[in-house]
């Protein structure tokens, strides 16, 4: 396992390179940028079509606390107290989306697992889309993983965990793909003390 160097702008996380390590002097002041990009579809005349796949973000706290940050019902920011959130989605084009990841904070984080999903039961098309997770860090390196290899009928992806060692973030590509909703990634991972609605998409105690 690696240990980033200024001098390395763009580490990308694949089968030979499945993990690595930021270091200490990452935390402090500053916001990481965690950015979801895909390839733009366009229509036979030329339109560009609208994407549903979405960026989430399962966390867990040193105090084993869990729960998510996603667009689908409503859970924006994530954990801590009034404006002291960790984790907040940023914003959403026609392109990508953002997480926006306050390190002045991550102490209180355990670990925290990176998922693609779509709100409609019907697959995204990840071939089609070739959807890809950036991690911007404030020396300007980037940590990239790209959602590859998705079977037929995969509706989500674990795409991503980062795991404090020893105050050091490691961050790990996963790339493992579901064919139901965000409670398989949940329970996958081991975030069992989430209780989920009927359709599995949103907790009930949120």
């Amino acid at each position: 396992m690696g240990t980033a160097r200024t001098s390395e702008r763009l580490v990308v996380l694949d089968d030979d390179t499945p993990s690595w390590r930021v270091p200490t002097a990452e935390r402090g002041t500053g916001t990481l940028r965690v950015q979801l990009e895909w390839e733009p579809l366009v229509t036979a005349s030329g339109l560009q079509r609208s994407t549903d796949l979405h960026l989430g973000c399962l966390w867990e706290t040193r105090d084993r606390r869990n729960g998510l940050v996603q667009s689908q019902g409503e859970l924006l920011a994530a954990p801590g107290y009034g404006a002291r959130q960790v984790l907040r989605l940023g914003a959403r084009g026609a392109q990508g989306e953002e997480l926006l990841v306050d390190t002045r904070h991550l102490d209180l984080l355990r670990r925290v697992v990176l998922y693609l999903y779509t709100t409609r039961s019907a697959p995204p098309g990840y071939p089609e889309l070739a959807p890809h997770v950036t991690l911007r860090r404030r020396d300007g390196a980037r940590l990239q993983a790209w959602a590859t290899g998705a079977p037929a009928g995969a509706r989500t992806c674990a795409l991503l965990s980062v795991h404090d060692v020893g105050g050091e973030l490691v961050v790990r590509r996963e790339n493992e793909y579901f064919t139901g909703p965000q409670r398989e990634v949940a329970e996958a991972y081991g975030f069992d003390d989430l209780t989920w609605g009927p359709d599995g998409t949103v907790p009930l105690h949120a």
